[in-house]
């Protein structure tokens, strides 16, 4: 018998990504970010969660139209999670064919509560 955990396949490599940007107001913005590791090749994207059990990419594939790039993201490390908020940042590889323009909109599903959220790589 062969036992697989539920944990999921999780893509990319860590990165060590930009800290979160400060407001005006001196808070901490702690929305989801992508930026570009090496552009055209390869960006990052940056989620926040609890650090025992970040939030991580598991597929990038091209949108339909092939101009926008479509990341689906799981929580990973179980079900015993710290209560803390801290970034999680992954470098992907663009899908293969993949011509980035100069503005590349990347949407982030997360699966664990069917949230999407948009945002730009720039050039």
């Amino acid at each position: 018998m062969v036992l697989s955990g539920c944990a999921p396949q999780v893509i990319g490599d860590e990165y060590d990504a930009p800290g979160p940007g400060v407001r005006s107001d001196g808070s901490i913005d702690t929305r989801p970010a992508v930026g570009w590791v090496e552009p055209g090749a390869r960006f990052f994207v940056t989620t926040y969660g609890s650090s025992s059990c970040p939030t991580a990419p598991t597929a990038v594939t091209t949108t339909d139209d092939g101009r926008g790039l479509d990341v689906a993201l799981r929580r990973t490390g179980g079900n015993a999670c710290t209560a803390d908020l801290g970034p999680a940042s992954y470098a992907l590889d663009l899908p293969e064919g993949f011509r980035p323009r100069q503005a590349v909109v990347v949407s982030l599903h997360f699966a664990d509560d069917d949230r999407v959220v948009r945002r730009t790589l720039r050039r």
